[in-house]
């Protein structure tokens, strides 16, 4: 089944500033997705309109064969806007953007509360959730007292208790230390054996073919530039070198001349493609 269908999709911020350019793309249900791209090449802005937060300037967004748009989400799809609110869930890149309520647990219960859910089943799903990310010791504290790696599981955490089919998360590693970084790739790789449908942004390059089968990537002029298997992407060097996700470094042993791939980091531009 076709979970998401975009055709001819642009958007531009302000109504002037592309963000995206001419986009189609569809998704099969149980898909693992990479979205790759430099900085600003569209990425959280595709996100956002597969999770009904915004809507295409122009071309059209369809989820379960229903065209995305604000109407139908704000309440004239009759029971449609639950229906995709319990299916789709998006973990933000900045977790502290997703995290408002005074205490984790009270942040942890806020989407199923929302959905008519029955109180014995949230209880139920919150302790499993809290269980599973091992943030027991958290529920009675402020997610803003908590570290980034905290917040980003709770973040996680208040996604999961609304056990959405399709799970988008942009770029999920971003901040993080070495350590919770590892644990949100093995839980990924959890989640995609359970049939998930998972759909990664990022420009980390070191997670995509272990929590992906297929990317698409995106140009520093917003178009998609290539789809296709996850592990041939990677291993296509000129492409990633002209789209900014890496560079080649060169230096020189003696007479020799060594050229690496670098990837392009948020915070430096000096990480290793392993």
């Amino acid at each position: 089944m076709t979970i998401f269908e975009i055709k001819n999709v642009n958007y531009l911020y302000l109504n002037k500033i592309p963000a995206l350019n001419d986009i189609n793309l569809s998704i099969e249900e149980g898909e693992q997705v990479a979205i790759l791209g430099a900085n600003g090449s569209g990425k959280s802005t595709l996100l956002k309109l597969l999770d009904g937060l915004i809507f295409p300037s122009s071309g059209v967004v369809k989820a379960f064969g229903k065209i995305l748009t604000e109407n139908i989400l704000d309440g004239e799809g009759g029971d449609f806007p639950q229906f995709f609110r319990k299916k789709v869930g998006l973990i933000f890149q900045n977790s502290e953007a997703q995290l408002f309520c005074p205490t984790v647990l009270d942040e942890i219960k806020f989407g199923p509360l929302q959905l008519d859910i029955k109180e014995k089943e949230i209880n139920k799903r919150v302790h499993d959730v809290m269980e599973m990310l091992n943030i027991e010791n958290l529920k009675d504290r402020a997610p803003y007292t908590l570290s980034g790696g905290e917040k980003k599981k709770v973040a996680i955490a208040s996604v999961l208790t609304i056990n959405p089919d399709v799970i988008l998360l942009d770029e999920p590693t971003n901040g993080l230390d070495p350590r919770t970084q590892r644990w949100l790739v093995e839980l990924l790789i959890e989640l995609r054996k359970t049939g998930k449908t998972i759909i990664i942004a990022t420009h980390d390059l070191g997670i995509v073919e272990e929590v992906s089968e297929r990317a698409v990537v995106f140009s520093e002029d917003h178009r998609i530039v290539a789809n296709g298997e996850a592990k041939a992407i990677l291993n296509n060097t000129e492409l990633l070198m002209q789209v900014n996700l890496i560079h080649e470094h060169h230096h020189r042993h003696e007479e020799i001349v060594h050229k690496h791939r670098h990837e392009h980091s948020s915070e430096h531009d000096h990480g290793h493609v392993l």
